[in-house]
């Protein structure tokens, strides 16, 4: 339990190589919609290497960025063991959106889960870091959005995707935010913390925010 909650990542990482594998060996014959569900899981998994890995120093970002805080960003509000349950959690959502493929609203909102990546990691973090890039934006620039668009555009012309899918959709990003990320933070929140985010993720975090800081140098 101790290696999973502080490399999760890394196992993450595994798990896709053994995706990619299994899709080149397999070849299996899916829908375009199907593929893009199973892309966008991959997605998340590169994505997550992106952040807590190559470079790494997400967790130090989400807690200066997303909750402010400046004093505990090595264990306040999000620690490992809260860290690790966020993100493992949108595993399961994301492989239930892969199971059930025309569920469409189910695959809609885990799409705009994917999407709403894009605030945090284009607009709200940089804005708060001064900063062109962090860890985790590429692979939501280069994965989420055009997998994304790609799957809103193929499911609306086709007639898949109608307006009731959208309303219910929105509700599950709204759930998938508040049971995924809100809830495991929340509750597991304590300034004695026994998780701490490691020296090493706020060695990243130190060395990605001066690599890509905006402005006089500081």
């Amino acid at each position: 339990m101790i290696i999973f909650r502080n490399y999760w990542f890394r196992f993450g990482g595994g798990l896709l190589g053994l995706i990619i594998l299994g899709l080149v060996l397999s070849q299996p014959q899916l829908t375009k919609l199907q593929w893009l569900l199973i892309l966008n899981f991959m997605a998340l998994l590169a994505h997550q290497v992106e952040e807590y890995q190559f470079p790494g120093g997400a967790p130090m970002v989400i807690n200066r960025v997303i909750y402010d805080e400046h004093e505990l960003t090595d264990r306040y509000p999000g620690n490992m063991q809260s860290i690790m349950i966020v993100n493992t959690s949108a595993w399961v959502v994301y492989l239930l959106s892969i199971a059930l493929p025309n569920v469409y609203w189910l695959g809609l909102g885990v799409i705009l889960f994917s999407l709403f990546q894009i605030l945090g990691h284009v607009v709200q973090m940089n804005l708060k870091l001064h900063t062109w890039y962090n860890p985790g934006m590429a692979t939501t620039i280069l994965l989420f959005l055009p997998i994304g668009v790609e799957y809103i555009y193929v499911g609306t012309t086709r007639g898949l995707i109608t307006g009731w899918n959208w309303v219910v959709a929105l509700l599950t990003l709204i759930a998938c935010i508040l049971l995924t990320i809100v809830l495991p933070v929340q509750a597991l929140k304590n300034k004695q913390t026994p998780y701490p985010i490691p020296v090493w993720q706020a060695e990243r975090f130190e060395q990605v925010r001066r690599f890509a800081h905006v402005g006089p140098a500081k």
